[in-house]
């Protein structure tokens, strides 16, 4: 029996169009033989998500045929994990591949990371891996010095997922790059003001120097500094841009308007609608990546899935529509994912279902 005839006759044993002869054949055929997988299916989450829904349909049909015709118990179990372990290995399509991904949102994709270390890339493409090395002080490294080749040279430090970066700028100014995160930098700041561009999350403690100040631009944003403390998350895969202020003064450009923030404040630009919100910032949870923990205070479990999936670096995907599951707690970001999610289970009561860096959230 090839593969073609063999799942149509599947479709119509489920759908109990089947013959008696054919229910024989069909059920003679998965118990002593199995079937080869050689289908192709959009990704583990898919294969796994038709199997969930198939397992409960199956032993519906399987408790309504032994009501029926009284099949003995362990005839009816073999049945249904001869199927179960069908669908496993891909035999059964339903002729409906795009059912499982239709009702789906994603909460977050995956990225392809070409180190798993920090890495500098100069102006020129020269890369240096810093390996285990956790800060850097730019003004003692001599990468600076060797890839310097005018005054507009620009040197770009990235951090890959489950890593965090110190580095001290040319003037003094400390930043913490939280993962995903890169920061360009200029090898000589200019005279009149001191630009680095952010792509992701980082903590500055910018150095005081009223008459040049220090300007970060992140996604056609800028923040305008003096000498201050704030946290700026910008990561360009998500729709929000967040300054949240916790000394000294900032003023937050976006066109030609100019947002100027009060420390304990955060300022909020969805880029979606170009709409700005302001209001008090919560400092243990914005600053809890820099401490080492993820902390959620009546979070919503989409948002709780967004940070965990930019730390390890992870797709998730959940049902389309709203969960009104919200976590309270604090974790370490050194444990595992696996313990992690086992944790969030617990609290939420949903389930997460893992294949390699893929995550499905079932509720």
């Amino acid at each position: 029996m090839n593969s073609k005839i063999f799942k149509d006759l599947l479709q119509r044993y489920v759908a109990e169009k089947t013959t008696t002869e054919e229910n024989r054949k069909i059920e003679r055929f998965i118990l002593k033989r199995g079937f080869e997988n050689k289908l192709q299916w959009e990704s583990e989450l898919h294969k796994e998500g038709t199997k969930d829904r198939m397992r409960s349909y199956i032993f519906d049909q399987i408790a309504i045929k032994a009501s029926r015709k009284k099949i003995k118990l362990i005839q009816t179990l073999s049945i249904a994990a001869s199927l179960i372990f069908l669908i496993g290995l891909g035999a059964f399509y339903f002729n409906k591949k795009n059912e499982f991904s239709q009702d789906k949102q994603i909460i977050a994709k995956s990225v392809n990371e070409s180190y798993q270390d920090v890495t500098i890339k100069s102006s020129t493409g020269d890369i240096e891996v810093l390996g285990g090395i956790k800060e850097l002080d730019l003004r003692q490294t001599n990468f600076n010095k060797q890839h310097t080749i005018g005054p507009n040279t620009v040197n770009t430090i990235h951090v890959p997922s489950q890593h965090q970066f110190n580095v001290v700028l040319m003037d003094g100014t400390k930043v913490w790059l939280n993962a995903g995160s890169s920061l360009s930098y200029p090898t000589r700041f200019e005279a009149t003001d001191r630009n680095v561009i952010l792509d992701g999350e980082a903590y500055f403690e910018v150095v005081s120097n009223p008459v040049k100040p220090f300007l970060v631009n992140a996604r056609n944003s800028q923040i305008i500094v003096t000498g201050t403390k704030f946290n700026l998350k910008a990561y360009a895969s998500e729709p929000h841009i967040t300054t949240s202020l916790f000394e000294g003064h900032v003023a937050f450009k976006n066109g030609k308007e100019l947002y100027p923030l009060t420390p304990g404040h955060q300022l909020i630009s969805d880029k979606r609608n170009n709409t700005i919100q302001t209001g008090t910032v919560e400092r243990d949870q914005v600053l809890a990546w820099k401490n080492g923990y993820f902390v959620f205070n009546d979070l919503d479990l989409v948002s709780v899935m967004q940070h965990v999936a930019k730390w390890y670096n992870i797709s998730v995907t959940a049902p389309n529509r709203k969960s009104i599951k919200r976590i309270q707690g604090t974790f370490p970001i050194t444990g595992s994912l696996d313990d992690l999610l086992r944790d969030l289970e617990r609290l939420s009561g949903v389930k997460f279902i893992r294949k390699g860096k893929e995550v499905q959230v079932i509720y």
